[in-house]
């Protein structure tokens, strides 16, 4: 077996995450125990949550000092000691920042990849993403024909499909907030947002007085802080707002800060909906049906931000958090 290369947690941030927080280190591979399989990691899934690991005592497991980082990957088992995983399947699971993941096989899914290429089980199909996207539109926001809907973080992998989802869905006006104007541009011009906010230029809760004068009837939030409250400005009678992830506040865990527009919520007879996939293990299987349906009929776009090489997981999460990436970010594991 060859050896195992990974990215370890060297020391826990105080403040923002930085490059030295992480070290590389190299490992022998032992035996498998029956029922474990070995997982030559072939790409990893760069999320947001990575960075509520990294402190302890997140919502998300934790990463171990000396110990790897959780994230979800796709990879190809090069041994197994469970006969239901064979050498040379590919797999999805949460591989972490290494080179091989040596996991109990009940924690690998096959991927079909007559269905889709491996990259969209952690983009478009992947628990994190598409299915969060449409389970999250359809069983939390509950959208209606020809309602408006907001989503913050809009060019990112999650709210760049959960825009396309809810026009899916039938909502009658998409509106995206990203950062910067090639973003803005990638979601009007490639994903068909009807309109898009950059939040570095303009004022969002102005912005949105002028494109949505009836106010908003669903917030897809992945930001928190100050676009949260510019939004809660705008909503409409019954909005209803969802929060998925609020990205604006992963530097800081020891000190989340709540929107200060909250009454908004009372005053319009709005509801605020906290929302993970985790909770909707029954809506999975119509997911990942509906999105492999709608991506194999070009009737979603995925855009994928591949970074190259282990050795660049540390600056990868770095640069997802800074905004440094449009569509899925992946990291190629060579």
């Amino acid at each position: 077996m060859p050896f195992n290369r990974k990215v370890i947690l060297k020391s826990h941030p105080r403040g923002p995450v930085g490059l030295d927080n992480f070290d590389m280190v190299e490992e022998e591979i032992q035996p498998l125990r029956a029922g474990t399989v070995c997982v030559r990691v072939d790409h990893l899934s760069i999320d947001a949550f990575i960075r509520t690991t990294l402190d302890g005592g997140g919502f998300h497991q934790s990463a171990k000092l000396g110990g790897v980082i959780p994230a979800l990957g796709v990879g190809t088992v090069v041994d197994s000691a469970e006969p239901s995983l064979v050498v040379g399947e590919i797999v999805t699971g949460p591989m972490c920042s290494q080179t091989h993941a040596v996991l109990p096989a009940a924690m690998c899914a096959k991927v079909d990849v007559t269905l889709a290429p491996a990259t969209a089980f952690l983009g478009a199909l992947s628990i994190a993403t598409g299915l969060t996207s449409y389970v999250g539109m359809k069983y939390v926001a509950r959208i209606t024909g020809g309602e408006t809907v907001v989503v913050s973080g809009a060019a990112g992998a999650v709210g760049s499909l959960a825009g396309q989802v809810a026009r899916l869905l039938g909502a009658g006006r998409v509106i995206g907030i990203a950062g910067g104007p090639d973003k803005c541009r990638f979601l009007v011009d490639e994903l068909g947002f009807d309109d898009a906010i950059d939040y570095k230029k303009v004022d969002v809760a102005a912005e949105l007085a002028q494109l949505a004068p009836n106010g908003v009837d669903v917030f897809w939030d992945n930001v928190g802080g100050e676009v949260l409250d510019a939004v809660l400005l705008n909503l409409a009678v019954e909005a209803r707002v969802v929060l998925c992830g609020a990205v604006s506040q992963y530097e800081n865990m020891a000190d989340v800060r709540g929107p200060k527009n909250y009454l908004k919520i009372a005053e319009r007879d709005a509801r605020l909906l906290g929302f993970t996939i985790f909770h909707y293990p029954d809506r999975h299987a119509e997911a990942t049906a509906v999105m492999a349906d709608w991506l194999a009929k070009g009737k979603i776009v995925v855009r994928e931000h591949v970074e190259h090489g282990l050795e660049r997981f540390p600056a990868a999460v770095r640069a997802l958090l800074d905004g440094g990436n449009t569509g899925k970010f992946l990291l190629k594991v060579d």
